[in-house]
């Protein structure tokens, strides 16, 4: 009876024992808070698991950085692609925010429970070692195929569904009407500043006039030979020669010159002037020259 006392008091007291290193532990370093991956089903190849893990110590405990498992451990299937570590002091203890992330590249034919590794963390700088053990996590892995005979498979092989097509016949008449003002709107510009004489339209008197006009070089008598082709091209669409006194027979047998009919009057007064009172000679007068012979042959194409 008294032996069995004893022994009684000797376990009380190692259980007693116990318990002060277990609460002197977690006053010196315990885990604050565990976060496994929401969802524990439906889990396949490729997917990637988090765990995070709060860690509080009392200074001066630590946890050594080759005490963090290793990025690109694996096993089972599951290997560690990335683990990310943070600290912070607050007051007398130091937070570890610890980020594990896990990948699954385990193959399986049919459902089957998996787990995340228990993870263990020496803790050091303190009068005595401690650790800290994360438990593993279970998880059900889904095959992305289920393991069926060939045979199976080709029993319920389905037809591919082609592509829907898309109704482009409202873009094609856009794209026609476009088109169609693109060519419009380029004839348009060659017939108001083409001078080629092969394009249709293009080789009436004042048109002839107006190129050789352009084309007359840097000297005194270019007005006298600019005077002449305008001359010409007068006598021509009028089918005789133009005097003056004839400008307004010229206009009615000719109305789509009627809106230049101030300015040919006055070509001719310039013109008697310049060629018979030696008046003239001076860049202005060649100017205003090429400006009529352009209106003039703008008026001949109906522009």
């Amino acid at each position: 009876m008294k032996t069995l006392t004893i022994k009684t008091l000797m376990l009380a007291a190692l259980l007693l024992a116990s318990l002060g290193l277990g609460s002197a532990q977690a006053a010196e370093a315990k885990i604050l808070h565990l976060g496994n991956p929401p969802q524990s089903n439906g889990i396949q190849i490729g997917d990637i698991l988090q765990r995070t893990v709060k860690i509080e110590l009392a200074q001066p405990y630590q946890i050594s950085k080759n005490a963090f498992p290793q990025k690109g451990a694996s096993a089972d299937g599951i290997e560690l692609v990335d683990i990310q570590t943070d600290s912070a002091e607050h007051g007398k203890k130091t937070i570890y925010t610890i980020t594990l992330s896990y990948q699954v590249f385990a193959y399986a034919g049919s459902p089957k429970v998996m787990q995340l590794p228990k993870q263990s963390f020496a803790v050091t700088g303190g009068p005595k070692a401690l650790s800290l053990n994360i438990p593993a996590w279970g998880f059900w892995y889904s095959p992305l195929v289920a393991n069926v005979g060939i045979n199976d498979a080709k029993a319920n092989l389905q037809p591919s569904q082609p592509p829907l097509l898309i109704d482009l016949s409202g873009h094609r008449i856009k794209l026609l009407v476009f088109a169609g003002l693109l060519v419009i709107g380029l004839v348009g510009l060659i017939y108001v500043n083409a001078d080629r004489r092969w394009l249709p339209f293009m080789g009436g008197p004042f048109a002839r006039a107006y190129r050789k006009i352009k084309r007359l070089p840097q000297n005194p008598a270019r007005e006298k030979q600019a005077l002449f082709y305008l001359h010409e091209a007068f006598n021509q669409t009028f089918g005789a020669t133009l005097f003056a006194r004839n400008v307004q027979q010229f206009i009615s047998s000719h109305p789509a010159f009627s809106r230049l009919q101030a300015d040919i009057q006055a070509f001719f007064e310039k013109s008697n002037k310049a060629l018979f009172a030696d008046e003239g000679g001076n860049a202005a007068a060649m100017n205003d020259l090429l400006a009529l012979s352009k209106n003039l042959r703008n008026s001949e194409r109906g522009i």
